[in-house]
């Protein structure tokens, strides 16, 4: 029974691995928000607020947006944040997450951190 656990344990962990932020750009976003706040100063407040002890962050800028890659401990993508200037003071938030797609509660810590974000 044990070796079924360890076994089901290491299955997951390298599902998760697997992971690749081009494989999740595939998926259809798991949320998306539109924020009266300015695009970078968004995206710079989640990366603070997604690194964790468990959370890896890679943030990459361009201009007028950023894509932020979240990743377990092994290098797993845990999910990913497009974030972009929209229009004028309007930034654009999409989140897609390993866990589901927009049918599913997934990425509600995510859409937390972001509205968070956007507050002044």
């Amino acid at each position: 029974m044990n070796s079924k656990i360890v076994f089901s344990l290491a299955s997951l962990c390298a599902l998760a691995a697997c992971q690749s932020a081009s494989q999740l750009e595939q998926k259809p976003p798991t949320w998306t928000a539109l924020y009266q706040a300015p695009w970078e100063p968004m995206a710079n407040c989640i990366v603070a607020r997604s690194q964790g002890p468990l959370v890896a962050v890679t943030p990459t800028f361009s201009a007028g947006r950023a894509q932020i890659i979240t990743k377990n401990p092994a290098g797993g993508v845990l999910g990913t944040f497009d974030v972009r200037q929209v229009s004028g003071n309007a930034t654009e938030v999409a989140y897609r997450s390993i866990y589901g797609g927009p049918t599913t509660d997934a990425g509600g810590g995510a859409r937390d951190i972001a509205d968070r974000c956007a507050r002044p």
